[in-house]
């Protein structure tokens, strides 16, 4: 607060008989003044007074290790800029992949320097630390440290949800570990006769059938004269539109003695993708030679051998299309993964892949 002191003189009080107004003295004490309690409201200076108790050390160092994007201690990578600002793994790709489809420069959200994935790297001591605070189990409400804490979840805690070990029989029973032992006692589904099963076992029978199925075609193809494994790399391109778009190619590659191209986009083209928090990632065969017969192909992509997307499961679709002079271009299709898994392929430079086509024998 402003400290001021006025002082009047008693001789000038008796030299001013007309009682002329006294000169004032003033001092001000600049050293005594707080920037921070000026500006601060009355009522937030008493709050900040009065509710200050000490934090525990694992609260103070929590505070300086979360991300500085969604403020919390990860179990993810670390990422750093080269001003030692810390990210998470998944922020950091979102932010990547965010200013790749707005076409700007990646800039870290505290200091602004550029940040790309090869000028930022791993802060393994801050992940090493994290793993060694506390953290609550969110069923039985026990202290682990975090680097326990998936194992107890997972294996150890009696309050962790599970299922009846007859869900293949239809029992729908859920619930604490510690309550399966009795509900085993009581269950009746071990109890049922087969005609009472046989619904249920249809089922899980079809499910098999289908993953079955789809493993015999994958084998069926393969031992098929005309096969071709393409590792491919898609490279982003803007259009030329007033609001450019992005969008990813391959080179021109041969493939069972004909040229063929894969395109893909983000969001099937849907206007501003960066506003959306569910992503994906769509691809189209195109087929660049010109023939004058049909081609009956099948084809399904797999992960790539190289680059960073390597470690992404891709589940392989396989599908069916016939080229021809007329049909040159196949509809655009979805890769069946997951929006974090699409932001880290849209974080890379470039996208790796490989392509398998098969042409089918003439009947």
């Amino acid at each position: 607060m402003i400290m001021a002191e006025a002082t009047i003189s008693i001789n000038d009080v008796q030299q001013n008989p007309d009682n002329e107004t006294p000169s004032l003295t003033t001092t001000t004490d600049l050293s005594s003044i707080n920037s921070t309690e000026i500006n601060e409201p009355l009522a937030k200076r008493f709050k900040n007074q009065t509710t200050d108790k000490p934090r525990l050390l694992e609260e103070r160092i929590g505070s300086i290790l979360s991300c500085c994007i969604c403020l919390d201690l990860s179990t993810l990578a670390m990422f750093q800029c080269v001003n030692g600002h810390l990210m998470c793994a998944s922020c950091f790709n979102h932010l990547l992949a965010d200013c790749k489809l707005k076409d700007e420069q990646t800039t870290c959200p505290n200091c602004r320097c550029e940040i790309s994935k090869s000028n930022c790297i791993r802060n393994l001591a801050a992940e090493k630390t994290i793993s060694e605070l506390p953290i609550e189990c969110h069923y039985c409400r026990q202290i682990f440290l975090r680097s326990e804490i998936k194992i107890h979840q997972t294996e150890n805690c009696l309050d962790r949800p599970t299922i009846c070990d007859y869900v293949l029989l239809g029992c729908p029973w859920n619930g604490s570990f510690h309550k399966l032992a009795s509900h085993l006692i009581a269950c009746q589904y071990p109890r049922k006769n087969g005609s009472e099963l046989i619904s249920t076992i249809q089922a899980h029978k079809k499910t098999y059938d289908e993953e079955k199925k789809c493993l015999e075609t994958v084998v069926d193809l393969l031992s098929l004269n005309q096969i071709s494994v393409s590792d491919l790399i898609l490279k982003p391109f803007r259009t030329d539109d007033f609001v450019a778009k992005l969008y990813f190619e391959t080179s021109r590659f041969t493939a069972l003695q004909y040229q063929w191209q894969v395109r893909a986009r983000i969001n099937d083209n849907i206007p501003h993708p960066h506003t959306t928090v569910t992503r994906s990632l769509s691809y189209q065969l195109v087929l660049k030679s010109k023939v004058s017969q049909t081609i009956d192909l099948k084809f399904f992509i797999l992960k790539g051998p190289h680059g960073d997307p390597a470690n992404i499961p891709i589940q392989p679709i396989i599908y069916h299309f016939e080229f021809n002079q007329n049909n040159t271009e196949t509809e655009y299709l979805k890769l069946p993964i997951s929006s974090q898994e699409c932001n880290r392929i849209l974080s890379s430079s470039s996208i790796s892949f490989r392509l398998l086509m098969v042409q089918l024998d003439k009947a």
